[in-house]
């Protein structure tokens, strides 16, 4: 099964974040906010948290995602362990939302760098099974995440400029 469909990569906000990879940094809140309506507009699970860093965090941030695994938070080879094993079934994706990522990064930037690098791998995983998996980090600035599976994240600024959004 395909990610997606022909019709779904001419007007949906979803395929133009993935295409640019699993990780995608905001510098607005409003801007996120916008994206995450849309995500679920289409269908998306959303799992959200503000800040924070290593085991709480996560902890907080999979919560609200299904048959996560409590022991996806002792190191970040268990995060990609429980990542790449979750059951997205029953929703069109699923998007992990980190506001303040600052924050996350300012504690502990290999850890932060890391979780997107973890996050990356994990979504290339679900998509070869037809899954769609991905993460938004909101930042007042933009933050040296270098490279995330051999590119780098984008960080918007604007509205993707997909076909979507032309057919509204």
């Amino acid at each position: 099964m395909a990610s997606f469909t022909e019709q779904e990569t001419e007007r949906q906000w979803d395929y133009e974040l993935l295409y640019d990879g699993a990780v995608t940094g905001f510098i607005s809140e409003a801007m996120l906010d916008h994206v995450i309506t849309e995500l679920v507009s289409l269908g998306y699970g959303i799992a959200e948290v503000r800040g924070g860093t290593g085991a709480p965090m996560l902890l907080k941030l999979l919560e609200s995602v299904p048959a996560h695994y409590d022991y996806a938070v002792g190191n970040l080879s268990a995060t990609m362990d429980a990542l790449r094993y979750l059951d997205l079934s029953g929703r069109t994706g699923w998007a992990l939302v980190i506001r303040r990522f600052d924050e996350t990064f300012a504690a502990d930037p290999d850890w932060a760098r890391g979780l997107c690098d973890v996050v990356t791998r994990a979504s290339y995983e679900h998509l070869l099974k037809g899954d769609r998996f991905l993460m938004l980090v909101q930042s007042p600035v933009e933050l040296p995440l270098g490279e995330l599976g051999g590119e780098r994240p984008a960080w918007r600024t604007r509205e993707p400029h997909s076909h979507h959004a032309e057919s509204q």
